[in-house]
């Protein structure tokens, strides 16, 4: 049998799986990653972790006896692999989740021309998980290492460089960088105030082309199988449920929560509330807002105060209770929030209760909080020109039939749940298969419906009016009370 492996670069694991021709799962693996944290806000990984987890599990496949057809590479955007001439990391590389370049970022926010002109030519601020200001720290920080630097890349890069030798970036991840324009080209003056040598740069394919052979001697018996050009984590997962034209959105209920919509307008929000980068699908590109608590509010809530409880049990009494909680309002800003605040002081928040109150009341307005978080996004999408039609939903949340009906009842939209919720490495699976000139647009099968119900609706259009003005009322308290947060918490 013939088959297409897809591998996602994640930050806790590498996951893979092995996918026939009609876009059935044969095998799944995962390899556990080591996270390293030396300083307060840093996060770092070695990249012959990444490498020796792909080794091991490609060497795991070959075991199965079918042949392997062709692999591509998904993996967590923003992150830096910088490589000397020996082809060896000059530094751990500094991830996504790292916080340690918030002066580099305003200094080339500055020399750019201020916030607004960064967004307008390169489609987002500069953010500390972004590419480029981690090379500007390098250059101001480790300067002898720096020096070094033959060729900067990401790390599912890394990995196609391994096994091809050949350095390149898709479009989808090269949005995620700092250093690519709304036009697709790296910007020269950008990388200049980094002092980075534009031979450095890596060659720039779009998704789902060739980047040449797995070379001789780099793994046993994969010699020749075509390496194909993957996509940033979030582009290759929405292309794995299908979220590919103009229209077609996914929403994603996991530890964090996103609304990825597919968009031909390549507009930015000069906010910088949404995001803005290139799909993994031709031409197009996406909105993306970033809620930081989706299930993990869920979680946390319920670790801390209804361990007792099983999921089981919550999801039973969420259900029981009716919409709008009776009148509780959660604001999910557990850990600060991106979409729309930018606002790392934000805490999170249940208003409105009292001794009237249920446990299930409690519960289901955390559901609807989050929801209400996602229908912020959601809004600020649309009114970049960016339409919501086809929905579909994935992550852990979306296990909730609940969880599921509350977002389309916010969304107004009919919401799906595809059947094979496999995230990145599945939308990577189907780049390796079309590359090799399989049609794989039947792999993408849904599942469960969720049609909105009107009446529910109002319910929340009158809550979601509530929970839109909370923020603004609370803000200036969420910074005084973050500054006296710091003070106490020792």
């Amino acid at each position: 049998m013939e088959i297409f492996i897809g591998i996602d670069i994640g930050t806790t694991s590498v996951k893979a799986i092995a996918v026939d021709g009609k876009g059935k799962i044969e095998k799944s693996l995962s390899r556990s990653l080591p996270l390293h944290t030396p300083k307060p806000g840093w996060a770092q990984q070695n990249p012959q972790d990444w490498w020796e987890a792909v080794v091991d599990i490609l060497s795991e496949f070959l075991k199965s006896g079918h042949r392997i057809a062709a692999i591509s590479v998904s993996g967590q955007m923003h992150s830096l692999v910088a490589l000397n001439d020996r082809d060896e990391p000059v530094y751990p590389s500094i991830l996504w989740c790292d916080q340690r370049t918030e002066k580099q970022c305003r200094e080339l926010t500055d020399k750019l021309g201020g916030e607004k002109a960064v967004i307008e030519s390169f489609g987002n601020p500069i953010l500390t998980g972004f590419t480029l200001p981690k090379l500007l720290w390098l250059e101001e920080n480790e300067p002898e290492r720096f020096s070094t630097i033959v060729r900067w890349m990401l790390p599912k890069d890394y990995i196609t460089y391994r096994l091809t030798g050949r350095s390149t970036i898709d479009y989808s991840d090269a949005s995620g960088t700092s250093a690519l324009t709304l036009e697709g080209e790296f910007s020269t003056r950008a990388l200049e105030l980094c002092n980075v040598d534009q031979s450095s740069n890596p060659e720039l394919v779009n998704s789902g082309e060739i980047i040449g052979p797995v070379l001789e001697g780099t793994i046993s018996g994969l010699k020749g199988v075509p390496v194909v050009a993957g996509g940033a984590d979030n582009a290759s997962a929405a292309f794995g449920c299908g979220v590919e034209r103009p229209g077609d959105t996914m929403v994603s209920l996991g530890t964090s929560g996103t609304v990825v919509a597919v968009t031909k307008n390549a507009v930015p929000d000069t906010t910088g509330g949404i995001h803005l980068f290139r799909h993994v699908s031709g031409e197009s590109f996406y909105h993306m807002a970033v809620i930081l608590s989706a299930t993990n509010s869920l979680n946390w809530f319920r670790e801390r105060f209804a361990s007792e409880t099983s999921l089981g049990e919550i999801e039973t009494i969420v259900s029981s209770s009716p919409a709008g909680s009776n009148g509780i309002v959660f604001l999910p800003y557990l850990n600060g929030e991106r979409t729309p605040h930018r606002d790392p002081n934000a805490r999170g928040t249940l208003f409105g209760f009292s001794s009237f109150h249920s446990r299930g009341n409690v519960f289901r307005s955390i559901y609807e909080g989050v929801a209400f978080a996602l229908r912020e996004g959601a809004d600020l999408i649309q009114r970049l020109g960016t339409s919501i039609e086809r929905v579909r939903i994935v992550g852990g949340g979306s296990r909730s039939d609940t969880w599921c009906q509350i977002v389309a009842d916010n969304l107004g939209r009919d919401v799906w749940s595809p059947r094979v919720d496999e995230g990145a490495a599945y939308g990577s699976a189907r780049l390796a298969a079309m590359a090799m000139g399989v049609e794989s647009d039947s792999w993408i099968k849904l599942d469960r419906y969720f049609m909105p119900d009107n009446e529910r609706k109002e319910v929340y259009d009158a809550i979601f009016d509530i929970y839109r003005k909370l923020y603004s009322s609370l803000k200036e308290n969420f910074m005084v009370l973050g500054e006296l947060q710091n003070r106490l918490v020792k």
